[in-house]
């Protein structure tokens, strides 16, 4: 158990780490364009696990390992046949709309996970207004958001 004062220090510690994430990054905006759009169904639930020596999930190291029928998508090997439905390696226990949007004034490409509205509203090539954060210190963009 923790005594009063590391629970003090371990408290103080966390508000210093959040007030540093708060400041360490800045809110801009800009004009981009969409360049993609991918709906993914929702992972279909499973039982018990299977015994298999390998899941759907796998990270790929060379384009010399895939076979003829896989694709590399966000870093994961998956069949072509299996990409946005519910085997999906990428597929979590909520649908998913993701936009691609490049970004004109830092030129960087951001998926941004949409709701349905936007996505049915959307058309790849559409300019939008995107609000993205970015790391004071680093550059990084953390996140990115459609702007209505």
């Amino acid at each position: 158990m923790l005594s009063r004062d590391r629970l003090f220090l371990f408290r103080g510690l966390i508000l210093l780490l959040v007030g540093l994430s708060l400041f360490g990054c800045s809110k801009k905006r800009s004009a981009a364009t969409v360049i993609a759009k991918e709906h993914i169904e929702v992972a279909e639930t499973k039982a018990s696990p299977s015994p298999g020596p390998a899941s759907a999930e796998t990270k790929v190291t060379t384009s010399e390992e895939m076979k003829p029928d896989e694709m590399e998508v966000d870093g994961y090997v998956m069949k072509k046949e299996v990409r946005g439905t519910s085997k999906d390696p990428r597929a979590t226990k909520d649908e998913q709309w993701r936009i691609t949007v490049q970004i004109e004034d830092i030129g960087l490409r951001k998926l941004i996970q949409s709701d349905r509205a936007h996505y049915d509203k959307l058309k790849v090539g559409d300019r939008i207004r995107v609000a993205y954060y970015k790391g004071n210190y680093t550059g990084t963009v953390w996140a990115a958001d459609i702007e209505d």
